[in-house]
């Protein structure tokens, strides 16, 4: 096996894996609480990080539903 096909394949999602929707959600979730607990402990720079991580993770949510909502059936009468 090539080097790119070992790299292809480490890439590609296990089956049964969680939807990219449902993995960005939980960042988004995930990441916001633990920004509330490095803002509570003092850790300024890590918190922003995490709340950088939460926006992230939120705008490819809100990216994800705005490209499903332009492809879907209804897009097609536009």
């Amino acid at each position: 096996m090539s080097p790119l096909d070992q790299r292809t394949r480490l890439r590609a999602p296990p089956p049964n894996s969680p939807k990219a929707e449902e993995t960005a959600a939980y960042v988004a979730s995930l990441s916001g609480d633990l920004r509330e607990l490095a803002r509570r402990s003092g850790l300024t720079t890590l918190a922003y990080l995490l709340d950088m991580a939460r926006l992230e993770a939120e705008a490819e949510i809100r990216a994800r539903e705005n490209s499903a909502g332009s492809s879907g059936p209804e897009a097609a009468g536009r």
